[in-house]
């Protein structure tokens, strides 16, 4: 896989059972790396089946901030360009994709926060 196509995950997109349903396959292990510039937050889960499911009453988000925050840990996953779409539906609109460089220096995907 090239860069381009690689996702850092930090939030629900770790989790097997969530990559099976996404992308119909576990994308484990995945390779470790930290993400600096951003802030780990959180937003409420909307739908009450997803919570009933999951026990998740809210999902990971990360907000882009000018501060010296501690980096925030997540794994390195390769995608296809299936997968990515695919990625896309399933963060839904309060999300946005963008790319940034890991503190390893590597250029991936990202999925922060769609306003601002």
């Amino acid at each position: 896989m090239t860069a381009g196509s690689l996702l850092f995950a930090y939030g629900t997109l770790q989790d097997p059972a969530v990559q099976t349903a996404v992308f119909g396959r576990d994308l484990a292990p995945g390779a470790p790396d930290r993400l600096s510039g951003f802030r780990l937050s959180h937003i409420p889960v909307d739908d009450l089946q997803i919570t009933a499911e999951t026990g998740l009453i809210h999902y990971p988000i990360l907000i882009p901030t000018p501060d010296a925050a501690p980096p925030v840990p997540g794994r390195l996953y390769p995608l296809t360009p299936a997968d990515l779409i695919a990625a896309d539906a399933y963060e839904g609109e309060a999300y946005r994709r963008v790319r940034v460089t890991t503190e390893a220096g590597v250029g991936a995907w990202v999925y922060v926060v769609a306003e601002g």
